[in-house]
């Protein structure tokens, strides 16, 4: 089942500091201190334009609450780069390339502004080479509300992705559908995706 906007709503005041942490975070980062980094470090691909547009940027700050406080994922957000050139040119997609090499696992904010993202297209192409064959990159696709229509382009069908689902118990949760290279597939928790122990 997609993702509806506002999923993460219940963890956006669970630590009130965790945009200034990833900020904090982002802007000094290097390649080998994202790797050697106490957690998961995730490169968080996005459309800058959907997060921003309630004014306190509500759906990252759930969604980074989340990742940190029940996987201690260390994200990294373009957009608080402050390594990041003024005006975008081959330096920020160099950039960019080598946080994303640098960082554990990639992980696409599929809205449908993001999917036709010239940028998000171009990242998601980056990862496809660096991450795609360990399983280390993921697509969330998130729609605007229940009823919204997704308009996620077929291509994406070839990566890994989130959903929720029910675990055995019957307790919803978030899990991660990926392909191995034996042909076969399954579902991982997101968790168990995170920490590479599937």
């Amino acid at each position: 089942m997609k993702i509806a906007r506002g999923y993460f709503d219940s963890y956006r005041n669970v630590n009130s500091n965790v945009l200034n942490e990833a900020y904090n975070r982002t802007r000094y980062f290097s390649a080998s201190g994202m790797r050697s980094a106490s957690g998961t470090t995730v490169f968080i691909s996005h459309k800058h334009s959907d997060l921003e547009s309630a004014g306190d940027m509500k759906d990252l700050k759930g969604m980074l609450n989340y990742l940190k406080n029940r996987y201690n994922v260390v994200p990294y957000i373009d957009s608080m780069d402050n390594k990041m050139p003024k005006e975008t040119c081959a330096e920020t997609a160099n950039r960019i390339k080598s946080v994303i090499d640098g960082c554990n696992k990639f992980l696409l904010l599929a809205t449908n502004n993001a999917i036709a993202s010239k940028w998000c297209n171009w990242e998601v192409g980056i990862a496809d080479k660096k991450k795609l064959i360990s399983n280390d990159m993921a697509i969330l696709p998130m729609v605007e509300s229940r009823d919204a229509l997704y308009n996620g382009s077929e291509y994406l069908e070839l990566y890994p992705y989130i959903e929720k689902r029910n675990d055995s118990y019957g307790h919803e949760d978030l899990y991660v559908f990926i392909r191995k290279s034996d042909g076969t597939s399954r579902w991982v928790s997101l968790g168990s995706w995170l920490n590479d122990t599937y």
